[in-house]
């Protein structure tokens, strides 16, 4: 069967699914699972695949209709300049959290001791420790599940020399921050909101890492409150926060101390990240 069929008959599916980039996905799944070049799968018209092949890829196209995202099903995210383990038990992390290393790298924000909060894969800490090569990170989660990902991430990405792992409930464990910067990306989803989510958000990542609480911003209030109750000077803190939680998650970050409080703007231009210092 020639590979050009193979791709209209699904692209007509995939479309009525509503994906938003059906014939991108069509092809990452041809590269991926049976390993034909983006160029040959444009170029090469008459190209013919077997009936093995054929089964491969309609095992993925059917997990893809049930609106299981790719990252699931390969086990496998890209994040910046790095490759990821993903599983039922991490977010598979986005290109909105991409923003968190741009600022740091576009602010020339420099430092050496991170601690990274709900690290889920490992992908912000990996990416950062890629570009500050004499950084050092420590990494939690309450999933266990998530930190052996986050160790694996960060053994193949040869990150885990510098970094540490610990299981636990945001700053539960801790009674003293000796870090130069504390980075999270928490859950900020309403509880109320989550059922309206997509269909590979809602039932395909762990909601502990959607949960943002009644209106979203449980997680900054525990943190913030955990920041404040240790105590600690000349800390900085960033968050990523939903596009319309600037204001709230700016007044929660005075109301607890925090100075110099600066937004950011993802790539879509809205607000995706906030950055303040105790």
């Amino acid at each position: 069967m020639k590979l050009n069929e193979v791709i209209e008959y699904n692209l007509k599916k995939f479309k009525e699914l509503g994906l938003d980039n059906p014939l991108q996905e069509i092809r990452y799944i041809i590269l991926e699972k049976i390993g034909i070049s983006l160029e040959d799968q444009i170029f090469k018209k008459e190209l013919v695949i077997n009936k093995s092949q054929i089964l491969e890829l309609e095992k993925i196209f059917e997990e893809r209709k049930k609106r299981k995202p790719l990252s699931k099903i390969f086990k496998k995210a890209y994040f910046r300049d790095v490759i990821l383990s993903v599983n039922e038990h991490t977010f598979s992390p986005r290109i909105d959290t991409e923003v968190l290393i741009d600022v740091l790298i576009q602010q020339k924000i420099n430092f050496k001791n991170i601690l990274e909060l709900g690290t889920g894969t490992g992908a912000i800490s990996i990416s950062l420790l890629n570009h500050y090569k004499k950084a050092n990170s420590v990494v939690t989660d309450i999933s266990k599940e998530a930190i052996y990902i986050a160790k694996k991430n960060a053994i193949f990405n040869n990150t885990n020399n510098r970094m540490r792992y610990i299981c636990c409930d945001w700053l539960s464990c801790f009674n003293n921050l000796n870090f130069d910067i504390l980075i999270s990306n928490p859950p900020y989803i309403m509880r109320s909101e989550i059922k309206n989510l997509e269909v590979e958000v809602n039932k395909y990542d762990p909601l502990i890492s959607l949960d943002g609480g009644y209106d979203g911003l449980a997680a900054y209030r525990k943190i913030l409150g955990s920041i404040k109750l240790i105590g600690k000077k000349n800390l900085l803190v960033l968050f990523e926060i939903g596009f319309n939680q600037a204001a709230q998650v700016a007044d929660i970050m005075n109301e607890y101390g925090l100075e110099k409080i600066q937004v950011f703007n993802d790539y879509c231009n809205l607000p995706r990240c906030i950055l303040g210092k105790v």
